[in-house]
């Protein structure tokens, strides 16, 4: 992709200011929001992953919102798989109190809907309760 091969030359003196904080967890990311607007939801997944590694340490907000991710489109895809979705709403849920956002509190909410009908799986159930428990403590 021409995206991919212009952020691979590296900076350039015409690019914007703001362009110095997109590390390669953006495009990875960013790529992966598409692929879920494609319904690629394992594509998605993987990307999103990626996008999670990528920015390593940095950018907690921008991890946890990626994580929440990777819980719906586990939920969501042709062949779902509830417990992969489970251990990733896990670690989505663990970046509260740190990550006071709107943006997380509304993906947690979406995570919990897409979850639900796969509610009679034991690390399903356990997520969901344990994000109505949190839930009730941070909103």
């Amino acid at each position: 992709m021409r995206a991919h091969r212009l952020y691979a030359e590296g900076p350039r003196d015409a690019d914007p200011a703001w362009l110095e904080f997109f590390t390669p967890g953006g495009p990875a990311g960013l790529e992966a929001l598409a692929r879920a607007d494609l319904n690629q939801y394992e594509r998605a997944a993987a990307g999103a992953e990626q996008a999670v590694l990528l920015h390593g340490c940095q950018f907690t907000r921008n991890r946890a919102l990626y994580t929440a991710d990777i819980a719906i489109h586990h939920a969501v895809r042709d062949r779902p798989d509830p417990e992969a979705a489970a251990e990733a709403a896990g670690r989505a849920l663990a970046y509260l109190p740190e990550v006071r956002s709107d943006r997380l509190l509304q993906q947690l909410h979406n995570m919990a809907s897409a979850l639900q009908r796969h509610a009679c799986v034991p690390a399903v159930a356990d997520w969901l309760e344990a994000y109505r428990a949190t839930a009730d403590v941070v909103i």
